[in-house]
């Protein structure tokens, strides 16, 4: 007795699939980078108009920032609209860039502007919320 046996290849799928779980977890990860890249500078103070805070953004690679906006204040008046050009370096879809384009960032970030010490806001982000980005990105592959 003979059986006929029928397949489907879904790799296609699958591999879509994955893709796009590993976009979402990507969101995910920069959006929570982002969060704590602000509290972290608002938190030690380092807040006079905004700039660098509001600046502060993420971008999958390869692609364009999350804000691509953003307003200094002061004294209650708006100053300067802010924007970014251009896109993250890398394979899109290959990881998370967390940033600013602010040319003081640098300064605050190493210790090296006149007004405060070493930050350490973005690196901060960056490295350590591991266990949070990893969850993320493990709950966004369950709900692929």
């Amino acid at each position: 007795m003979a059986k006929n046996i029928e397949y489907r290849d879904n790799t296609e799928e699958v591999l879509k699939a994955m893709e796009a779980a590993i976009r979402r977890g990507n969101e995910a990860i920069g959006l929570a980078a982002e969060g704590h890249a602000k509290r972290k500078i608002t938190q030690a103070g380092a807040v006079d108009t905004g700039r660098l805070r509001n600046s502060i953004t993420y971008a999958l690679a390869g692609e364009e920032t999350h804000v691509k906006s953003y307003k200094a204040n002061k004294g209650g008046k708006e100053r300067e609209t802010y924007t970014y050009d251009g896109t993250a370096d890398g394979k899109k879809g290959s990881g998370v860039y967390i940033g600013t384009n602010v040319e003081y960032a640098p300064g605050i970030e190493l210790g090296t502007h006149r007004k405060a010490g070493a930050v350490h806001f973005l690196q901060d982000a960056a490295t350590n919320h591991t266990d949070e980005y990893k969850r993320l990105m493990e709950d966004s592959m369950k709900n692929a």
